[in-house]
């Protein structure tokens, strides 16, 4: 697919699959890299930057930039297949917004709320990008990502309190119930990509499977995009009250 297909198929459907982007030995040095992450968060006494399975297990890591800022996971967007599609989207200045983990470990891998990153976010216009990058086999089976096919068309939309560690929020089901758009689960492999636009509704199920899924995000924005504050703040208010809680002890 070249870059002029990848592009219209990210506008129409809000989300792209790229094939093969990085090698077996380039997603080695992102494992060896995830290995240092986990021992600098056994260090950390701050629980905001990771959640666990019921079997103690790491599920998600959040904000990997804040902890770990000599990480060469970041420079990651330089690769040349991936940098272009992402200049075509976000035009040449960009810089990371954020890097994350979401590792799915098996049997007990926990599920994600369909949500929108752009009700996190509150980019104006939404000028950003996620690049969802595999760092082993990702399909339906193991909890794979779903997306909402073009359902990016419908701009941000309000959600709710989800209480899911590693997702805070969740549109309501009675809405989710009644959109119309297809399920799309892609099934990639290690070295595959995913980048989908912040408006895309997408969610996961739990990792039920034999297979551990590893996945990594790099969240791009526009050097140029603003942030609605006044939807932040609001945002910030709502999560702080119910961080509160005892029974919700997430954060995204």
């Amino acid at each position: 697919m070249n870059s002029r297909d990848t592009l219209k198929n990210y506008n129409l459907n809000g989300f792209v699959v790229l094939k093969k982007i990085f090698s077996k030995n380039e997603i080695n040095k992102i494992l060896l890299e995830l290995e240092i992450i986990k021992k600098l968060l056994k260090k950390t006494k701050d629980k905001k930057f990771f959640h666990k399975t019921k079997d103690g297990k790491i599920n998600t890591i959040h904000n990997v930039q804040e902890f770990y800022k000599k990480n060469r996971i970041k420079y990651l967007i330089n690769k040349k297949k991936l940098s272009l599609v992402i200049k075509h989207i976000l035009g040449d200045s960009f810089k990371v917004r954020n890097i994350e983990f979401f590792l799915k470990p098996k049997k007990t891998g926990m599920a994600s709320p369909f949500h929108q990153d752009n009700f996190y976010w509150n980019i104006i216009e939404a000028k950003a990008i996620n690049v969802w990058i595999a760092c082993s086999s990702s399909s339906k089976l193991n909890g794979g990502l779903c997306y909402l096919k073009q359902s990016n068309k419908l701009g941000t939309i309000n959600h709710e309190v989800s209480n899911s560690k590693g997702s805070s929020q969740q549109i309501p089901k009675l809405i989710i119930n009644k959109l119309n758009f297809k399920k799309i689960f892609p099934s990639i492999k290690a070295g595959d990509c995913l980048l989908h636009h912040p408006n895309t509704i997408h969610g996961s199920l739990k990792n039920k499977s034999n297979l551990d899924r590893i996945g990594m995000t790099i969240s791009l924005i526009s050097k140029n995009a603003k942030i609605d504050r006044y939807k932040e703040a609001i945002y910030k208010k709502k999560l702080i009250k119910n961080l509160n809680r005892p029974s919700n002890k997430f954060i995204t």
